[in-house]
């Protein structure tokens, strides 16, 4: 009896570990982002950064009851580590304006909520993904797709919209 729990328990682990998608077609869905936002603790620092067509989103800034003014830094690939102008967002739409420089003809997001983000006081992961997801169904269409990143490697993928 117990041999038989066991293999039914087995199979339907299996099962469930084949229904959700594989490393490689969550990197390959990450890769099709036209913009990825990473929600992250940052320590020292309250501004977010964005770098190439990735937007590292500080959580100290997202645990506010109202995330603006959002501080954000543009900063080369090539030369990360030197100071930029801070920019400064007031609403959503300057959110999103912001992002279109970059990306002009934005549709698929990629929302990452990074293992580091949880350090944050205050940081509740359901209402990070419902405010991005509020601000993400302003852009009119698209997708936006919800990642989890465990030492740097995405651990799960869902369509959000």
């Amino acid at each position: 009896m117990k041999k038989l729990a066991l293999s039914l328990l087995a199979a339907a682990s299996l099962f469930f570990m084949a229904c959700g998608p594989s490393k490689l077609e969550m990197q390959e869905q990450s890769s099709m982002c036209d913009v990825m936002v990473e929600v992250r603790q940052v320590l020292n620092d309250s501004i977010s950064l964005f770098v190439g067509n990735t937007f590292y989103l500080n959580a100290k800034q997202v645990v506010a009851d109202d995330m603006y003014p959002l501080l954000v830094s543009t900063r080369d690939p090539a030369e990360i580590e030197k100071p930029t102008a801070t920019n400064v967002l007031n609403s959503d739409e300057d959110f999103l304006n912001y992002l279109r420089r970059v990306s002009p003809q934005m549709v698929q997001v990629g929302l990452v909520i990074g293992e580091t983000a949880a350090n944050e006081i205050g940081f509740e992961e359901s209402e990070t993904v419902a405010k991005m997801t509020a601000i993400f169904q302003k852009m009119g269409g698209g997708t936006l797709l919800l990642f989890h990143e465990k030492d740097g490697e995405l651990t799960d993928m869902k369509k959000l919209f």
